[in-house]
């Protein structure tokens, strides 16, 4: 795995379901409002969602995918306040490990319950956790529900749900 992400292989791929924002900034003080966006990054990655106009508590429900080459690499999370006539200002950031899901999507899975918690990670001041978030067995995939915590920001939470998928040939 090491020689395979040191020379930029892809091991899998992390669809991103972004579910939700709440209590997200007011960054539009004559409308007392934002029209929100989130950005990922993962390396050299970088995708998008929709911008939900007037809304400090969006509803996105849209899947990104990143394909990773390093489980170690967080993956950094930025919304964004769209704006016409100026630069977008920036709503919070945040970022989350792929490490969880990557160590599970390595198990033999296949004689486990559908439902099972194969792992809980608890949030700590070192991560920006707004909630346990758990690595689960689901319909034959492996799943993480994450709800994070933005900060450089008063408030916001954005709720998460992860997916690993397999690349064929690659062996994890």
């Amino acid at each position: 795995m090491a020689a395979a992400a040191a020379a930029g292989q892809v091991i899998g791929l992390l669809k991103v379901r972004v579910v939700r924002g709440s209590n997200l900034a007011i960054c539009d003080p004559l409308t007392h409002t934002s029209d929100p966006y989130v950005v990922l990054c993962y390396g050299s990655e970088k995708v998008k969602t929709s911008v939900q106009k007037k809304n400090p508590n969006p509803v996105w429900n849209e899947v990104l995918q990143l394909s990773v080459t390093n489980p170690t690499k967080p993956v950094k999370l930025e919304v964004f306040d769209e704006d016409n006539f100026t630069a977008d200002d920036s709503m919070g950031v945040a970022e989350f490990n792929v490490t969880d899901i990557y160590d599970a999507a390595k198990l033999d899975l296949k004689h486990v319950s559908d439902g099972t918690r194969i792992k809980t990670i608890y949030p700590v001041d070192v991560n920006y956790l707004g909630a346990e978030s758990h690595v689960s067995w689901k319909n034959g995939k492996v799943v993480q529900d994450i709800t994070l915590k933005l900060k450089k920001v008063d408030s916001g939470l954005i709720l998460l749900q992860l997916e690993w998928a397999h690349v064929p040939g690659v062996t994890l």
